[in-house]
């Protein structure tokens, strides 16, 4: 009796081990099924950044722009790549701040792109050792309206590719005025000039005169034969 129980307890044991290691292989293929899946599924990448400045064109040519199209500026009153322009001034024109590492874009050149510290911590994007700024009066790719202005101390520039200042156009030159045409000719005729007064007839020398120096003939002239 005691052998039957012993053995009885062994297939028991034997049994539920066996049942234990099933439900554990079961578990362990639910588990592993999303895992597998998440691992088959591609790897998702963030979308390129766009670039801190490119070319475009506008009134002017082609010039400098940023991400958006707007056109990019130099200030006249900045010293190097330290910006002047800050306050109320960073407000009407704001800087092209650097996300990362700035891009070129097409038609610019990327050995001219960098970045310089403002005093507020932020960075910001520079093209030929010039900081870059946008204009709050530009509403749409290719305006212009910031090109030539004078404001907070320094004159306002358009950038071309090579990231030199364009100059503001000169002024166009005033109409001239025609020369005034000519006087008519006068519709009368002058006066003629007044003749000279008669002279007395002159007598040849010797010729039946008297023989003097005035070459009037005649005794009776009065002059005593002078």
């Amino acid at each position: 009796m005691i052998k039957r129980r012993s053995t009885s307890t062994l297939v028991v044991s034997a049994a539920a081990i066996l049942l234990i290691a099933v439900a554990a292989a079961c578990g362990s293929s639910h588990t592993s099924s999303p895992t597998a899946a998440r691992s088959r599924a591609p790897a998702t990448t963030a979308p390129p950044a766009p670039p801190a400045v490119a070319v475009g064109s506008s009134g002017l040519g082609n010039i400098l722009v940023d991400s958006q199209g707007r056109t990019v500026y130099m200030f006249g009153a900045d010293t190097g790549t330290t910006s002047a322009c800050t306050g109320a001034c960073a407000a009407a024109w704001p800087p092209v701040q650097a996300m990362g590492t700035p891009i070129a874009g097409t038609g610019a050149n990327a050995a001219l792109v960098a970045t310089t510290s403002r005093s507020d911590g932020t960075s910001q994007v520079t093209y030929n050792g010039h900081p870059l700024y946008t204009f709050t009066g530009d509403h749409q790719a290719g305006d212009t309206n910031g090109q030539g202005l004078v404001a907070f101390g320094g004159t306002w520039s358009a950038l071309s590719p090579a990231g030199v200042q364009i100059l503001p156009a000169p002024p166009a030159p005033s109409p001239t005025t025609a020369p005034p045409a000519p006087a008519p000719p006068p519709t009368t005729q002058p006066a003629p000039p007044p003749k000279p007064a008669p002279q007395a007839p002159r007598v040849p020398q010797n010729g039946g005169g008297d023989g003097d120096a005035d070459n009037r003939g005649g005794p009776d002239d009065g002059d005593g034969g002078v």
